[in-house]
């Protein structure tokens, strides 16, 4: 009888707990964990970041970023073509939360604003005889007719250290974003406004200064299409303009 006791209690403290669950502490590490247990696996494309006392001269006040949850951002926007480096002249702002379930996915929003010359971002129709006198082919604008262009959207982005594969970085990251925006182009030779839609596609790469700031530069390229209200009887592809450009910019945010 006291076998068969022995056997029903070491099988009881054997299954009584399922082998595959995860204690909290495991789950979500405090910062002694992640430097002691398993650095390749929590640090590969993460760090642990430090501020300096500056009264004490050591690091301390440590951060590991795993654990960033939201991002902030504003950046100022001029033209990538060195040449002309005014032709774009903008900025942004930019709010990202990481998600809880993909932790290398951010999601969010951005708004932006640029002035611009008319041939940095799109082109004259070619001009061709029409019924139609308001036809956007009739209106040949100068190439330094300045435009505002307005736009917010919705992206998702893709944090990385792909640069920590050609030298050692704790403080620099990579992220991919792409955001689908509603966009007007205010286009002041005829003073129109145009409607639509587009996409941003950025890459920056960011120093983190801090525990919490980071600064660094990015390169955004646009495309949409643009079309203003009909007069008359015109056609859509009389009055609809494709716009597309490239900026270059420097960024600075914090995380909290």
């Amino acid at each position: 009888m006291r076998f068969i006791f022995l056997i029903l209690l070491v099988s009881q403290t054997l299954f009584a707990a399922d082998p595959f669950d995860l204690t909290n502490e495991e789950i979500n590490p405090d910062t002694e964990q992640i430097l002691i247990k398993k650095p390749e696996k929590y640090l590969r494309n993460e760090s642990m970041i430090y501020d300096l006392n500056t009264n004490l001269g050591i690091k301390d006040q440590r951060r590991y970023t795993g654990k960033d949850k939201n991002k902030f951002s504003v950046a100022g926007h001029i033209s990538a073509n060195y040449e002309h480096l005014n032709d774009i002249l903008g900025f942004d702002v930019n709010y990202m939360r990481r998600s809880d379930r993909y932790n290398r996915i951010w999601y969010g929003f951005q708004f932006f604003q640029n002035r611009t010359f008319f041939d940095s971002i799109t082109q004259n129709k070619t001009a061709a005889s029409s019924d139609n006198a308001n036809s956007d082919s009739q209106f040949q604008r100068p190439n330094n007719v300045k435009n505002n262009v307005f736009a917010g959207g919705l992206g998702a982005g893709y944090r990385f250290k792909l640069l920590m594969d050609f030298f050692p970085t704790e403080d620099v990251f990579e992220t991919v974003d792409v955001f689908a925006n509603f966009i007007t182009l205010d286009e002041t030779f005829i003073k129109r406004k145009y409607k639509g839609y587009g996409l941003t596609t950025n890459y920056s790469i960011t120093k983190r200064s801090s525990t919490s700031y980071f600064y660094g530069a990015k390169f955004s390229y646009n495309v949409a299409a643009v079309t203003r209200d009909a007069i008359g009887t015109e056609s859509k592809s009389d009055r609809t303009f494709a716009l597309g450009w490239l900026s270059a910019a420097f960024e600075m945010g914090f995380f909290f």
